[in-house]
């Protein structure tokens, strides 16, 4: 017995001995930086865009999750002789979009309650009349929302959150559907007959002291009211600022012939935001659109997050990434499709400096 005990130690040893030898052959072969750089590869090709943010098949670090920002009162303890023009606002481009299938017209994955509550403060609202009401359409697509929604759903923010202001850009949408009304007279029984949107409209909308305002207005001036930037309707603007006003700079090549052509586009964006940065601009009292957004030769969606397979860097996650370089200044307003919290917070920080 125990010289079979004696036995097993030695094979045991030898076996031991045999697999420390094969161990150190391969240690040969794959040095100790070769299995670190094996190892961190692996991890790497593992975790790959498991913690960013993906919707339909794109992924895009600065897109999509907007939902996970909570700013609702960003504004409230800004001073109330804050110029608009300082300002760096978030906003959204065809903020109705959410609803729609297909990536074409669908420009938005969050509604908008819930962009209101990320902080967001722009939004692009595209009525058209159909059989004499005032719906949300994208070109001829039916968003199955109302104008009444919209100021339903602005009104109980507002109400909710008094110290804060929004930017309503009103755009009259394609032709009308089955209506003996004009835009104007629809827009004025929104905002002075209809029983559910005339007392917020008097509440809420700013009123230009004379027709054709020449300057922005400040944010104490603002508190609890919607600027609307005037889409529709003859000069000079009643209801706030013409779309077309020389108070407004606005960028927005949105006709985007292919993926390549982003290369340009982002240097008009980036052109926007440096102008925007540029205190000295601000003297001039006027205001910086920079609209992320494009189409037409490319989807909505690769525009702001770049083709699926990553070969192509969308415009959120270049401007995201210029702005957490440190570039630039304020903004002005950032009009974004499918915005995601990083895009939104890095906006916001300019504010605070």
């Amino acid at each position: 017995m125990t010289f079979l005990k004696s036995r097993f130690r030695l094979f045991l040893i030898v076996g031991i001995a045999a697999l420390f030898a094969i161990f150190l052959t391969s240690t040969r072969r794959f040095p100790a930086s070769s299995l670190a750089t094996l190892s961190t590869s692996f991890a790497a090709k593992n975790t790959s865009n498991s913690n960013v943010p993906q919707y339909h098949g794109y992924h895009s670090a600065f897109s999509f999750d907007v939902n996970f920002n909570h700013a609702p009162r960003w504004m409230t303890d800004l001073p109330d002789d804050s110029s608009l023009t300082s300002l760096s606002i978030p906003g959204t481009h065809d903020t109705m979009t959410s609803v729609l299938s297909g990536h074409t017209f669908q420009c938005q994955n969050q509604h908008l309650t819930t962009q209101l509550e990320a902080g967001i403060r722009y939004f692009d609202i595209r009525a058209r009349l159909h059989d004499d009401e005032l719906q949300i359409y994208h070109q001829d697509s039916y968003t199955h929302h109302s104008y009444a929604d919209v100021l339903t759903a602005m009104f109980e923010f507002l109400d909710s959150n008094p110290g804060e202001t929004m930017i309503m850009r009103l755009k009259e949408e394609s032709t009308p559907i089955n209506s003996t009304i004009d835009f104007l007279t629809a827009f004025n029984y929104y905002r002075l007959n209809s029983s559910i949107t005339a007392s917020g409209c008097s509440k809420h909308f700013w009123v230009p002291p004379t027709p054709g305002p020449t300057s922005i207005p400040t944010l104490g001036e603002l508190r609890n009211k919607i600027l609307i930037l005037q889409n529709f309707g003859a000069e000079p603007a009643e209801y706030g600022i013409k779309w077309e006003s020389p108070l407004l700079e606005i960028e927005d090549l949105w006709e985007i012939p292919d993926l390549k052509a982003l290369d340009e586009k982002w240097e008009f964006i980036q052109d926007s935001l440096e102008a925007a940065g540029n205190r000295t601009e601000h003297s001039d009292g006027v205001l910086y659109l920079s609209h992320l957004s494009a189409s037409v030769g490319i989807l909505p969606i690769e525009a702001a997050a770049g083709n699926k397979n990553g070969t192509v860097v969308g415009m959120n996650d270049r401007t995201g990434e210029w702005l957490m370089g440190g570039n630039g200044g304020n903004t002005g307003v950032v009009i974004i499709d499918f915005p995601g919290q990083q895009l939104v917070q890095e906006i916001l920080k300019r504010n605070k400096g």
